[in-house]
């Protein structure tokens, strides 16, 4: 038979099952529109009985598509009426699975999956300490390990892609009424096999934090994944990790791209391709990564100069130089400086050669990022009356900085701060200003922030808002304001922690002799819902500039406010304890116990022993405490009291005494208790069996390299001094990434891959060795290293 008949006669077959009568269309179109009349009427119930209605008439005229959107409908109502119905609606798509049949039944597993996929994410919580069973054949979702539900939800998204021709030859048409629809979803998703494949590759192309890892773990570490797609297809990727998402996700990629490859419309192809080149570049382990994903844009960018997908390469490529410039640093890494600027002019190119395309709309949006102005400005909090002092600007894409200088006060500052956010500027930006000037910064035009100093002129003593704008007349539309409070006095002061305060001269550091010293503390007021200051003590320094502040039984924070001759500092400090309790608590008794073991077997005797010490809260000093009377109190593991002794310590502040701990109770953590001064101690009561031998491994000697061959050795010897020979030895090497902690800001700072704490755990060998006639055993195993991790 001519294959060009046969792809004409499944066509045929396909739009015969997926095609219904204008009548039938009709009856489903009245059904629905009452559907949503019932759902916008808040009515859940009896929308879902009217669905419910739908699918009988599906299922009776055979309209699968309109039954699969019942069933839609069907499982998002029970999820509202119904209590933990989200686990039942993920295993009712079975029943749809079996009484369909291909493309539809592909449309359920594909379903199917995603809803697992959901469950996963939303609980991966539950899955963390959950051990994995040797046999899992319970249909309990709540009690799959993540490794089960990994394993079926890929098992799914594959067998959605069964009947290969059969979708390939199945175009979208069909399945409007459950397929949400895009602007370009008919170039790009022509048929229903691209739309499952997608659906899948937006699973397999994700971080595989929850698989687990072996040691011959599958890595993007093959230069052919960015090669073109002619070549792409032909490679064969070689790995023992066939469970891998990313060896899946290449699969999948070689054939969406060889069905696309001879299309007279590339679209489709190109669509797909940089879905691959995007993912090879994100998760490939290259030293050359951004040259080969640079180049294999490039090569699409020339190919298909034409084509619209020239312009989603060109904001890829751009992105590439964006992430580029993000790592600059003046000092570093000087090399990324012009990196913005050259995204910026490919992002241009690409808007102006590819108007409205999505890659133009993207670089659009990345256009406006980068070309975003920023504005920052610190100053002293405190600065000297009469001197110049500095500013430090903060900005990028600003070429001129117009600055003011507002006086206010400290009242004012505080009757701006009950304002909203809005209402704030407002009031700051019609006050008047003391002085106005402005500044040209350099612009380099690289898109980069940067930084400089700047200066302001002496101002006299008093509180000020430096005011900074992008903007001449400091507008609140389209523009950047930032404000800083500053002081300007001649007053500083130094305070510790043994209730003392000196006042200085802030310019030469003299001491200043009578100044005033006024404590006040914030109140909270119920009434109005604010802070109240309240006025506490007051003091006059001496010679020095010393005060001593007086102790108080009402401990407080306290905000300082200092007045010396016309100056005045009144610092919003609220979060220093000038005061603490005076209260002198007694001597306080403490009991010390301990137990003859950690671990006990039911029936046994326990021994334990109470040393009780007392000490003096005025002198620090501890005595023991002779003739201190107690009952010692022993408790199970639901803390039930078992048995009690009544105990008095001798000369030297101890006694001691036993339980026999009871039989047939449940086993945990038991505990004794002190019963007058509340002191605990716990330990366990298990059925255990007791060990007969330990096993000592040895620290290996040497210094080792990765790559490198390490051997361990270790030893079992038995408690009675014996060695054991010929004995079993089971063994597993795991390894896991670990970063210093120096190393924590600066592994952040230069968005490295990875997390804080290093990478995964990963198993490198497991194996099984015999002990010799000395007792001794060998493990031998390969250091090897972690390639996701930056070198």
């Amino acid at each position: 038979m001519n294959p060009a008949k046969v792809i004409s006669l499944l066509f045929l077959i396909m739009t015969v099952t997926l095609t219904v009568s204008a009548q039938q269309t009709n009856d489903f179109s009245k059904n629905w529109k009452a559907v949503e009349g019932l759902e916008k009427k808040g009515l859940t119930k009896s929308a879902l009985q009217e669905v419910l209605k739908i699918f009988d008439m599906a299922t009776a005229s055979g309209n699968e598509v309109q039954q699969v959107k019942s069933a839609m409908y069907q499982m998002k109502y029970r999820n509202m009426v119904e209590e933990d119905n989200k686990e039942n609606n993920i295993f009712y798509i079975d029943t749809l699975i079996a009484k369909t049949k291909a493309p539809v039944k592909n449309i359920l597993q594909s379903m199917q999956a995603e809803l697992l996929l959901g469950y996963r994410n939303n609980n991966r919580y539950k899955f963390y300490d959950r051990t994995k069973l040797a046999e899992e054949k319970s249909k309990d979702i709540t009690t799959w390990s993540i490794e089960k539900l990994n394993t079926t939800i890929t098992s799914l998204y594959k067998a959605s892609l069964k009947n290969e021709t059969l979708l390939k030859n199945t175009t979208l048409n069909g399945l409007d009424a459950i397929i949400q629809k895009g602007e370009n979803t008919r170039n790009l998703r022509p048929t229903l096999y691209d739309f499952l494949v997608h659906r899948a590759l937006s699973y397999f192309i994700q971080n595989e934090n929850d698989i687990s890892k072996p040691a011959y773990k599958f890595i993007l570490n093959d230069e052919s994944i960015f090669s073109p797609a002619a070549d792409f297809i032909k490679t064969k990727f070689i790995t023992k990790d066939s469970a891998s998402l990313y060896y899946n996700a290449l699969g999948l990629f070689q054939d969406i791209l060889k069905f696309h490859l001879n299309d007279p419309a590339p679209d489709a192809l190109l669509d797909a391709d940089l879905i691959r080149l995007n993912f090879a570049n994100e998760h490939g382990i290259f030293t050359n990564k951004d040259k080969l994903y640079e180049d294999a844009l490039k090569n699409i960018e020339t190919a298909y100069s034409n084509n619209t997908a020239a312009a989603q390469a060109m904001y890829l490529r751009a992105q590439l130089y964006y992430s580029h410039g993000q790592d600059y640093d003046p000092v570093s890494k000087k090399e990324g400086q012009y990196e913005i600027k050259r995204a910026k002019e490919l992002c241009e190119v690409a808007i102006n050669s590819f108007p409205k395309s999505e890659g133009a709309i993207n670089c659009q949006n990345l256009l406006n990022q980068l070309s975003t102005p920023y504005l920052d400005i610190e100053t002293e909090e405190v600065n000297i009356p009469n001197q110049p002092f500095r500013n430090l600007v903060k900005y990028k894409n600003i070429s001129t900085l117009y600055l003011r200088v507002v006086k206010t006060t400290r009242e004012e500052i505080k009757r701006i701060d009950q304002f909203d956010y809005n209402n704030s500027w407002n009031e700051i930006v019609e006050m008047e200003p003391l002085v106005s000037w402005n500044i040209s910064l350099p612009n380099l035009q690289d898109y980069q922030q940067h930084t400089v100093e700047i200066k302001t002129g002496a101002l006299p003593t008093g509180t000020y808002f430096i005011l900074a704008s992008i903007d001449p007349d400091f507008s609140l539309t389209q523009n950047i304001i930032a404000r800083q409070v500053t002081y300007v006095s001649n007053i500083s002061y130094i305070a510790n922690n043994k209730d003392e305060l000196y006042v200085l001269n802030r310019d030469n550091g003299e001491p200043l002799l009578n100044a005033t010293v006024q404590l006040w503390q914030k109140v909270y007021n119920s009434a109005t819902r604010k802070y109240d200051e309240v006025k506490k003590e007051k003091y006059n320094t001496d010679v020095n500039g010393y005060i001593k502040l007086k102790r108080s039984n009402d401990s407080y924070n306290s905000s300082i406010q200092v007045k010396y001759n016309n100056d005045e500092l009144f610092l919003d400090d609220n979060i220093i304890a000038w005061y603490y309790n005076s209260y002198q608590t007694p001597s306080i008794k403490r009991t010390f116990l301990f137990t003859d073991r950690s671990i006990y077997r039911p029936g046994q005797t326990i021994y334990f022993k109470g040393i009780v010490v007392s000490t003096d809260s005025a002198s620090k000093k501890s005595t023991v405490a002779d003739g201190y009377k107690t009952t010692v109190i022993l408790y199970d593991a639901n803390s039930r009291k078992i048995s009690s002794l009544d105990l008095r310590a001798g000369e030297y502040g101890s006694f001691n005494g036993n339980f026999k701990l009871p039989e047939g109770l449940l086993n945990g953590q038991f505990y004794l208790k002190d019963s007058v001064n509340n002191s605990t101690q716990y330990f366990n009561v298990e059925e255990y069996k007791r060990p007969k031998f330990l096993v000592e491994i040895n620290k290996p000697t040497g210094t080792y390299r990765l790559q490198d061959s390490i051997t361990v050795k270790g030893k079992a010897k038995a408690y009675a001094g014996n060695n054991i020979d010929a004995a079993k030895v089971t063994y597993r090497v795991t390894r896991k990434t670990r970063y210093p902690i120096w190393a924590w800001d600066g592994y952040y700072g230069r968005g490295r891959r990875g997390n804080r704490s290093g990478s995964d755990e990963m198993e490198i060998t497991n194996g099984e060795t015999t002990t010799s006639a000395t007792g001794e055993f060998i493990v031998t195993f390969k250091a090897i290293p972690d390639e996701t991790v930056d070198k």
